[in-house]
């Protein structure tokens, strides 16, 4: 099961639609930043940079609980552990990895 900390944005979106293609058990758990509530010492304990969206996977690496922040690392993170959408092969994989991070740099949010 994955925590996913978040609220309604575009960067948000993308990891809801990562989790729903790749057919993971997620829950939501709201982030309300208009209050503040990513400033929170329990949340700070997740992204000391105090931004969302941010996933707790229970079943992380070695079965052991992982925490990951920043849209591009989570969507690289889900991609890795379920094997869907990057390809092995070392060239593919990089430029898959060079869209990822132009789409969330130059298109996101903004434009997202």
């Amino acid at each position: 099961m994955i925590d996913l900390y978040a609220m309604y944005s575009p960067n948000a979106v993308r990891i809801f639609m990562a989790l729903e293609e790749f057919g993971l058990p997620y829950q939501v758990k709201p982030v309300d930043v208009f209050s503040s509530q990513q400033f929170d010492p329990a949340f700070r304990k997740l992204n000391p940079i105090a931004k969302v969206p941010v996933i707790v996977d229970h079943d992380g690496p070695g079965g052991k609980p992982y925490t990951v922040f920043e849209s591009a690392a989570i969507l690289l993170y889900l991609a890795d552990k379920t094997g869907k959408l990057l390809p092995a092969d070392k060239a593919a994989r990089f430029e898959a990895v060079q869209w990822l991070i132009q789409g969330v740099t130059a298109l996101g949010p903004m434009c997202g």
